[in-house]
């Protein structure tokens, strides 16, 4: 079974902000030594499922249990990064869940990749010494071995599965939801993506909720902060008007990431002899690479090929159809559904603490977010790990 080391100030701490009374959680007998952990001078070892019924039993995050040293109030790093309007608001309860839920996932996955040998991950932080986009860019695609083109010849949902796969095989994992729990959707208009950096596991979260195009922006975006080393919340679209200067290079790089040594104002000058309006020829780009409508246009007027009307013009446009946006549907396949959220090398680890018995049934499908062992075994089925899979070295 799965061991975590716990800290007994970390726990102290936990039971002390939960207000909860000692006696009452101990009283249940999955938590009878809750007394003893307490007053420990050393790291206890505990299971996932105890740390698991403890985080229940008090209603703190499962992450804030395991943290090794005393959170302090607003611990998460991501908080300072919530602002609309340039004004901090705080996490809507949907949000602080996923949070949590994410940093179970990156923990547990953090602690095991440890135990079977796995070094820190190279990439992280690797570009933190230049502001130049290009070169970012270019350092991203040779670190990531993009063919040129590579987002042509596919449909938006291949292309970003195409990413998400190269990055799970270098150690990045990408996770997907559009809720936080039952009834708990996740609002894009709080957030579209957010980064948890970490030197052997970084994870990378993508609303679900967002279009394709949107979430390609996304994952490239936080992709670009995982190499800069910078956690961020992501919660602007890729054209926002008001963003610092360091979104506005990170949204410089994910462009020059699509575009590769594509001469842009050259294609768009083509484009333009046979399009009726630029808007048109903002769209060719977009079947093209792979990303919005509007964000071609923003990369047009930095080129002086587009103006302010034309941009806020599509943004309008683009904010009375997110109203009328239907409701996301991966469609009745569950199985498929599970596959698409969860990051393959993360299940990959999973399945292998399941087979070795190093993390039970129970735990294991707890950190996958489903319920039984039919569901587990279509998991499997759809990542195509039903016969011994390897994890990436």
């Amino acid at each position: 079974m799965a061991q975590i080391t716990v800290q007994p100030a970390t726990l102290r701490w936990a039971v002390s902000q939960s207000g909860h009374d000692v006696g009452a959680i101990a009283s249940r007998s999955e938590l009878k030594q809750l007394p003893e952990w307490l007053q420990a001078k050393q790291p206890i070892s505990l299971s996932f499922t105890k740390v698991s019924d403890l985080s229940k039993a008090l209603q703190i995050p499962f992450g804030r249990l395991v943290r090794t040293s005393v959170p302090k109030v607003h611990e998460d790093e991501l908080v300072k990064f919530r602002t609309v309007n340039n004004a901090a608001v705080p996490l809507s309860k949907s949000l602080e869940d996923i949070i949590a839920k994410m940093r179970v996932r990156q923990t547990w996955a953090h602690d095991e990749m440890m135990s079977l040998g796995f070094g820190t991950n190279t990439f992280v932080g690797s570009i933190s010494n230049t502001q130049n986009a290009e070169e970012i860019a270019q350092s991203i695609v040779q670190a990531l071995q993009l063919p040129e083109n590579w987002t042509f010849g596919k449909s938006d949902r291949k292309r970003f599965n195409f990413l998400r796969g190269i990055l799970s095989n270098i150690g990045i994992m990408t996770m997907l939801d559009s809720k936080a729990g039952t009834n708990e959707k996740l609002d894009i208009q709080e957030f579209r993506a957010f980064t948890l950096l970490d030197d052997v596991a970084p994870l990378i979260f993508i609303n679900r909720n967002d279009s394709d195009k949107a979430m390609l922006f996304s994952l490239l975006h936080e992709l670009t902060h995982i190499f800069t080393g910078a956690e961020e919340l992501f919660n602007a679209t890729e054209a926002e008007f008001e963003i610092s200067n360091q979104e506005r290079l990170i949204n410089q790089t994910v462009m020059e990431i699509v575009l590769g040594n594509s001469d842009f104002r050259k294609e768009w000058l083509k484009e333009s002899k046979t399009k009726s309006s630029k808007v048109e020829v903002a769209e060719a780009f977009s079947s093209h690479y792979g990303l919005s409508t509007l964000s071609f246009l923003i990369k047009a007027k930095q080129e002086g090929l587009a103006n302010e009307r034309d941009i806020e013009a599509e943004y309008n446009q683009l904010a009375q159809l997110s109203q009328k946006r239907p409701k996301k549907n991966d469609g009745g396949n569950q199985n498929a559904t599970n596959s698409f959220h969860l990051d393959s090398r993360f299940v990959s680890l999973v399945k292998q603490g399941i087979d070795t018995s190093s993390i039970s049934y129970t735990d294991g499908f707890s950190l996958l977010g489903i319920k039984s062992e039919r569901a587990y075994d279509g998991l499997l089925a759809e990542k195509g790990m039903n016969d011994d899979t390897a994890i990436p070295a």
